[in-house]
């Protein structure tokens, strides 16, 4: 009986513990909801609610035994056990809440920021800051039906959406590339809840564009909507407010944001923004001479693959002047790109630093800021800041850029074992252990690098073309073991025969680095005595340097080879040594006297850099001929030269230099090497000449200088053959 009785007051007992801790769950989850509320009335860090979760559902084993004896408990009556399992329950809360929330911002989840506005004066301005913004992967649309005339739309919708979106900064906004849903998900589930893909077709007139909002776990639709009408642009601007509706977490955050139409910002033109999105700056502007992010962006092109400094300024410049159509993020970038332009570095890095304190992972900023890292060598800082960016945001981009920083700081174990724990993340995802290769390669761990090769030689049998380059590669090291003194052959610095780059090599702690102007800097091996390879992740693409001696066993020429599976290019460089470069910068400074006698120093010591004889052909020149004569012979070349089927060659004066420019080509100044021919020092390979008859110019052609003869000729003359316009 007395059994019964204790079985029935335990029974009795547990029942009133669960009925209190039910209550305890039901005001836990009211009180989650009511902080939830605050929170985003107030625009305060979400992570509170997440803490205070953890918090109740940390306690739970403590409340149970309370529950349980709370008779004796509240009588200050506590056994051994409780005295150990309750603060112990507290330390093991608060040691988990701290490695948890320990560097997270529980702050307010907006801060002021000082802006100029388009009158010139500071303003303050609240923003959503970079940790609590929703992350947007927006991929391709697919086209319905096969209607080439508006399959652009695939990346050109998703571009838009960028550009647009772009503008809330509730939101950070990724643009990619993955076809497949299993991609999609693999790539958006790192960061992001949701992702954005969709298709579109054309019927007569209307657009009809259907938008899903799906989940990054799965891909499947959490929501979507079919958008139709006549105006495309506007159809994307009534797309935008859908997806910030169903996207952004804090849409009274967002309400504050500018939100301009498509139309405004970019461009009324349709045609324009066909050409802008696909890359093509020059018709956009032609059909838009207001387009500020075309300017902008043709802008950014001239800087990054060093085609013209000339175009570079004056687009940069364009650009400013139309900046008031832009959204403040843009017009600041438009500034800095100007000051990138005009190699105002200081003021450059200055305004990049205060930009980053407001976008800390805007992609166009960090790759400026890797760059200058690369500029000026510090691979420490390069490392660093790849570090700190991958560990605020996982994304595709910030991987990358870990990952190249792992290879250009030597930090080959550090990626190795990355590359491992992420392999066994994904034991499925046979895209990651080629990675392995190049850190291996580059260590010298030759064995395992080729254990890498033969597994990737397995699952792509068909790139032979790429294995052949690793096996040889591989084979190379082998048989050959590399010290300083054989990577000291490959120290210096080269200039680009073909546009206005500068290639150096250097070594750094054992490790040969290169870096090509305005670009990355890359680490690179060598695969025979006097050839290099970049290295990189595994493609099939490669880049090798072919270092060329003289008579007397110095470098003077490398030749850069690029190969992918289609092509084989080859570029030529020339070395550069101090009497060049004093030689040019005398040259820039138009001291024309101090720069023929460094000219002729500079071609002693480089007897087979052509484009020396021809600088020198032009201060001599200049020196003899009066500026009167000099004058009418640079008005007489200008003028417009066309030839049927083919693009207009346009020759100008401005502030009294001669300007050439054709097609989508980059614009060169002309210095004139007689009363006919011009050299330019842009591109050393071409002259151009001009044919008179009478008196008067007729006609332009260009010569080319052939490096296996070491002669000029006449360069495609059946297609450069232009006449004047009359």
């Amino acid at each position: 009986m007395g059994k019964n009785n204790t079985s029935k007051k335990a029974q009795k007992k547990w029942l009133q513990v669960l009925q209190f801790f039910a209550a305890y769950l039901v005001a836990a989850w009211t009180f989650l909801q009511f902080v939830d509320w605050i929170l985003i009335r107030y625009s305060i860090s979400p992570y509170w609610v997440d803490m205070f979760l953890w918090l109740f559902v940390g306690i739970i084993p403590s409340m149970i035994i309370y529950l349980y004896h709370r008779e004796r408990i509240n009588q200050r009556v506590l056994r051994l056990r409780e005295k150990i399992i309750f603060p112990l329950n507290i330390v093991i809360i608060a040691i988990g809440l701290y490695f948890g929330f320990g560097t997270s911002d529980l702050g307010a989840t907006t801060k002021e920021i000082e802006i100029t506005n388009n009158k010139g004066e500071i303003e303050n301005i609240t923003i959503t800051k970079e940790e609590f913004r929703t992350i947007l992967p927006i991929f391709n649309f697919t086209p319905i039906s096969k209607d080439s005339s508006i399959a652009w739309l695939g990346h050109g919708i998703r571009n838009i959406l960028f550009y647009d979106l772009s503008q809330d900064k509730s939101l950070t906004v990724e643009t990619q590339s993955e076809s497949n849903t299993t991609a999609k998900v693999t790539e958006a589930k790192l960061n992001s809840q949701t992702y954005i893909d969709g298709s579109f077709d054309k019927q007569e007139d209307t657009y009809i564009i259907n938008v899903s909002v799906r989940s990054s776990k799965n891909g499947k639709v959490k929501n979507d909507k079919i958008f139709s009408g006549t105006d495309l642009l506007n159809l994307i601007d009534e797309i935008s407010v859908y997806i910030k509706q169903e996207t952004v977490v804090s849409l009274e955050n967002s309400s504050q944001y500018l939100d301009l139409e498509i139309k405004e910002h970019l461009s009324e033109s349709l045609p324009a923004i066909k050409y802008f999105v696909a890359g093509d700056y020059e018709r956009a502007i032609e059909l838009d001479s207001t387009f500020a992010l075309a300017y902008l962006n043709n802008s950014i092109n001239q800087i990054t693959y060093n085609r013209s400094r000339i175009d570079a300024k004056q687009l940069a410049d364009k650009a400013f002047e139309h900046k008031n159509r832009l959204t403040y993020d843009f017009q600041k970038q438009v500034v800095l790109y100007r000051y990138l332009a005009y190699e105002q570095w200081e003021a450059a890095e200055d305004l990049l630093k205060l930009q980053l304190e407001d976008l800390p992972q805007n992609r166009s900023l960090n790759t400026i800021l890797y760059r200058l890292y690369s500029k000026t060598r510090n691979t420490q800082a390069f490392a660093d800041h790849a570090e700190k960016q991958h560990s605020n945001l996982k994304s595709a981009y910030n991987r990358n850029l870990l990952y190249h920083a792992g290879l250009i700081s030597g930090r080959y174990n550090e990626l190795i074992e990355g590359i491992k724990l992420y392999m066994r993340l994904n034991p499925f995802n046979d895209g990651i252990f080629p990675y392995l290769l190049a850190p291996q390669l580059l260590k010298g761990d030759l064995n395992e690098a080729q254990a890498t090769l033969d597994k990737i030689k397995l699952l792509h049998p068909n790139d032979n073309g790429a294995m052949q380059v690793y096996e040889s590669t591989l084979a190379y090291l082998k048989n050959n073991k590399v010290n300083i003194k054989d990577l000291n052959f490959f120290k210096g610095e080269f200039r680009a025969h073909y546009n206005q780059s500068v290639q150096n090599f250097w070594i750094e702690d054992n490790r040969l680095l290169g870096y090509y102007s305005n670009q990355f800097i890359q680490p690179y091996i060598p695969v025979g005595d006097s050839k290099l390879m970049q290295v990189r992740t595994p493609s099939l693409y490669f880049q090798f340097f072919d270092f060329i001696e003289n008579e007397k066993g110095q470098v003077y020429q490398v030749n850069m080879v690029e190969k992918d599976p289609d092509t084989t290019r080859t570029y030529l460089m020339w070395k550069l040594d101090a009497s060049i470069k004093k030689a040019e910068q005398i040259l820039l400074e138009r001291n024309y006297d101090e720069a023929e006698e460094a000219y002729k120093e500079a071609i002693e010591a480089n007897p087979k850099h052509f484009y020396l004889k021809d600088a020198l052909q032009h201060i001599e020149y200049v020196k003899n001929t009066d500026s009167v004569t000099l004058q009418k012979q640079y008005e007489q070349v200008v003028g417009t030269y066309s030839k049927e089927e083919t693009s207009k060659r346009k020759i100008r004066l401005k502030n009294g230099r001669l300007l050439y420019k054709r097609g989508g080509l980059s614009s060169k100044e002309l210095l004139p090497i007689s009363a006919t021919r011009y050299m330019n020092m842009s591109e050393f390979r071409y002259n151009y000449e001009f044919e008179y008859k009478d008196g008067q110019v007729l006609a332009s052609f260009a010569w080319f200088f052939n490096p296996e003869n070491m002669a000029w000729e006449k360069y495609a003359p059946e297609n450069n053959y232009m006449l004047k316009d009359q």
